[in-house]
């Protein structure tokens, strides 16, 4: 079998000498008759290598500077910097440091060999792989022109959680943090491809929200628009900046749009809302998952009535649970491949400490774990993750990591103590992976209700899962003990 991989990634080189794999995505590439590349992500058309000059480029790429045709920005961040379009438009308007931001390391490698301007070779740009909100974090620079530069990654954190590598860049939180990265007579902008007029009033509103006045905003065809605010728009006589013209706001009618928030951070839903077919789909997941224990009791011969509501309820809360916590490592750390990989390190460090905490001593009473469990979510829900915002990182790793994985730590001490002792160990599982899709699926109530939210879901749940171990018991283990032959109680923890 690992013959036939090789071969198989083999001949898929040999087949797309252009593709290149990053953390993110696979990379392709595709030449016109000119002198450009598109790049494509997983077969998405994503970037394009526009020379500076050329005029063929999107009107966005300038913009700012036709509406300051006598202003220069020597010190310029850009976030999002891609294949480096942005870094050579600045480089060519005088900028004299620049600081490229990029999330994924392949992206910017593309921009650094193939640039038609050489613009990450430049002794004046200074290139950053890491997510731009915690490149916002860590710096105390303050800049001329903060750039977001098309920062929309089409890939999703994780399979936990809605949330994009740009969720958390496009909040309300976040663009308070740009304010406080420019410099006097700064300016903020940013541009993209919008499909909808609703959202380009939604980042206005955020935008007026955040620096206290109404930006500049200037619309194309096909919803494209650049947006720009910041010490330099609001003393604008009138608003109105000396070169190109601005564009009103669009009128979208009810209902307004709801800002995006680091509690909600959803940019590209207009309200808080959970589409019909997302509903159905999970409908049809859930189905198949029932129908699949269903037909496991029949070929194992395990009676259907032996399915154990404990389990099923813990295996709900711990799926909700483990997406809240991976939802506040990405807000303190940013959304990259490496913060996502501490993030599940942290969680299988909390279950492997679980499993060695129940295996050597057997605690027979689990209340403790549970009064433990609900201080910690408690703890979880009031304390805001932002103030974990400490220096040195190691320190709030360690702050954030105790913060978000302690509820984890405590719930899987719950699962494991009452698995060591249940006596139908195929069913409580079979009941436990059912509840980890029902939790998948009640993961889009953070569509409706944010994120934190769901810490007040988890801790209901696990409220019945007690009650369901100290009331009901596992039914099926009555049922043994009524009327079936004696089990004896496994002796391993384990854990899902």
């Amino acid at each position: 079998a690992v013959v036939a991989v090789v071969a198989i990634v083999a001949l898929q080189a040999v087949n797309h000498p252009d593709r290149l794999w990053s953390p993110y995505y696979r990379i392709d590439f595709l030449v016109d008759g000119r002198p450009l590349t598109h790049v494509m992500v997983d077969g998405i058309p994503h970037q394009a290598l526009w020379d500076a000059d050329t005029p063929d480029k999107e009107e966005f790429y300038e913009q700012i500077y036709r509406w300051f045709p006598d202003q220069r920005f020597p010190n310029v961040l850009v976030v999002g910097a891609g294949s480096g379009v942005d870094l050579a438009v600045a480089l060519r308007e005088g900028a004299e440091r620049i600081d490229a931001v990029e999330i994924d390391p392949r992206i910017q490698q593309i921009g650094v060999e193939r640039n038609p301007d050489g613009a990450y070779l430049d002794s004046r740009v200074s290139r950053h792989v890491n997510d731009g909100r915690a490149f916002l974090r860590t710096t105390d620079r303050r800049y001329d022109l903060v750039v977001f530069a098309l920062p929309d990654s089409l890939t999703r954190v994780s399979s936990q959680a809605a949330l994009r590598l740009e969720s958390f860049l496009f909040t309300e939180e976040a663009l308070a943090s740009v304010r406080d990265h420019l410099a006097p007579g700064g300016v903020f902008v940013l541009y993209n491809y919008f499909r909808d007029p609703w959202l380009i009033a939604k980042l206005s509103g955020m935008l007026e929200r955040a620096f206290g006045h109404q930006p500049l905003l200037r619309t194309y065809a096909y919803n494209r628009a650049a947006l720009a605010a910041g010490p330099l728009v609001a003393a604008l006589p009138g608003g109105t900046p000396p070169g190109d013209a601005v564009d009103p706001v669009p009128t979208v009618g009810e209902p307004a749009p709801q800002p995006a928030t680091d509690g909600w951070p959803f940019l590209y839903l207009r309200t808080p809302f959970i589409a019909p077919y997302y509903l159905a789909a999970l409908a049809v997941i859930l189905g198949v998952a029932l129908g699949v224990v269903l037909g496991a009791a029949r070929v194992t011969s395990t009676p259907i009535r032996r399915f154990s509501p404990h389990f099923f309820v813990l295996g709900i809360a711990f799926l909700l649970l483990t997406t809240r916590s991976l939802v506040s490592f990405s807000l303190l750390f940013g959304t990259t491949w490496l913060v996502n990989s501490m993030a599940f390190f942290a969680i299988l460090a909390s279950v492997l400490l679980a499993i060695l905490v129940n295996s050597r001593w057997r605690v027979r009473n689990p209340g403790p774990f549970y009064l433990a469990l609900f201080a910690s979510i408690a703890v979880a829900y009031l304390v805001r993750p932002e103030t974990l915002l400490v220096d040195p990182p190691f320190l709030r790793y360690a702050l954030a990591a105790a913060l978000a994985f302690a509820p984890i730590f405590f719930a899987n001490l719950v699962f494991s103590h009452s698995f060591r002792d249940t006596r139908t160990a195929d069913m409580a599982f079979a009941s436990n992976l059912l509840g980890a899709m029902v939790g998948g699926a009640l993961e889009y109530v953070a569509l409706l209700t944010g994120y934190s939210f769901l810490l007040v879901i988890v801790a209901g749940l696990y409220v019945l899962a007690w009650l369901f171990a100290s009331r009901l018991r596992v039914l099926a283990d009555r049922e043994l003990d009524d009327s079936g032959p004696a089990v004896e109680p496994i002796n391993e923890a384990a854990t899902v």
